[in-house]
């Protein structure tokens, strides 16, 4: 059976699944994702055009470079992922919609056959999401809508380069790539926080062992990349502070309305105060628009959701004397465990 042939037979085993077993929706956006991959080119057989733009080339190469590294410096799953590309007429892949009730930190999840639940849904097409979003908001739910420019299909298809990521810095590609591998890698299902966690971890410390290894700890590269995840890591304390300070307001023995209306002022002051600090306290402008948003309680969970708690992953990094490539390979046993994955991993450490 030739390659195309296979390839076409297990899409249609995979449509058959879920018209079946799974939604429409399931449907809908896994004929996207198969539209998408029957454009897609192997990227070993474009390097071979001599006539190749320069750029794609030279994102190309990088991209081979970032996927050795993670497979043969931190162990993750070495697959056909990054190996394709895939020319698209977007800046981004999906809208991706949540939602968070108004006076609490509890997201609305969706489930999904195989995966479990998730905090969030994506659609290929804006009208789609937007009538998501529509439905959400008569539930009386915090509702956020965002772009995002790629997600691990665990396996399911081969995940691609497209055309936009050319774009991207060297520390956003590798750390992309990194995150998205990890996933493919390790995924605990109905443990969404720890998944993205884990990913958020992996992908910001391969990333910059990649870039120190690639272009030297006194490269510029490296110094941006630095330069990023301190201003991540200001962000990130920022907005716990907020979530903090809300969820102590959500809990108080107070009627919905005062909530509601202190819940503006307080993220109203937010906003003032990282404005006042943004230039004194941040190196890039990757923040700089982040006062005018118009942000809720599905917004703030949202990063929760990737950064509430990495204490875990970076003490069994310490316990492994920062070799990250031990440490995933620790943390790929919680896999074969049952219950809390982070629970598993703290009777490992000796203080906790």
């Amino acid at each position: 059976m030739s390659r195309k042939i296979f390839f076409f037979v297990r899409i249609s085993l995979l449509l058959l699944f879920f018209l079946f077993f799974g939604s429409c929706y399931l449907l809908q956006q896994g004929s996207y994702i198969i539209s998408y991959n029957s454009k897609a080119k192997k990227i070993e057989n474009l390097l071979k055009d001599e006539n190749l733009d320069p750029t794609l080339r030279d994102t190309f190469l990088l991209v081979q470079k970032i996927k050795k590294f993670a497979i043969e410096e931190l162990g993750l799953k070495n697959d056909k992922n990054y190996t394709t590309f895939i020319p698209i007429n977007k800046d981004y892949l999906v809208d991706v919609v949540s939602a968070c009730k108004k006076e609490g930190f509890i997201p609305y999840t969706w489930w999904y056959p195989f995966f479990g639940s998730f905090p969030y849904k994506g659609f290929f097409k804006r009208e789609d999401a937007l009538k998501e979003m529509e439905n959400l908001r008569k539930k009386n739910l915090d509702v956020l809508m965002r772009e995002v420019d790629a997600f691990s299909t665990l396996g399911f298809f081969t995940d691609p380069l497209y055309s936009y990521m050319t774009e991207y810095s060297v520390f956003s590609m590798a750390s992309l790539i990194i995150h998205e591998q990890t996933h493919a890698t390790i995924w605990v299902n109905n443990h969404i926080q720890f998944n993205e966690e884990l990913a958020t971890f992996v992908g910001r410390e391969g990333a910059l062992l990649f870039i120190k290894k690639t272009f030297g700890e006194n490269s510029k590269e490296y110094a941006q990349s630095l330069a990023s995840m301190e201003d991540n890591k200001r962000f990130i304390s920022l907005m716990k502070l907020l979530y903090k300070d809300l969820k102590a307001l959500y809990s108080l023995d107070i009627d919905s309305n005062t909530k509601l209306k202190v819940k503006s002022l307080m993220i109203m002051e937010f906003r003032n105060r990282f404005r006042s600090i943004y230039y004194r306290d941040f190196h890039n402008k990757n923040y700089k628009n982040f006062a005018s948003f118009s942000f809720n309680n599905a917004y703030i969970m949202l990063y929760i959701t990737y950064t509430e708690d990495l204490s875990i992953f970076y003490d069994l990094y310490k316990q492994q004397e920062f070799d990250l490539k031990t440490t995933i390979a620790q943390i790929k046993q919680v896999k074969s465990q049952k219950g809390d994955p982070k629970e598993y991993l703290k009777k490992t450490l000796p203080d906790r």
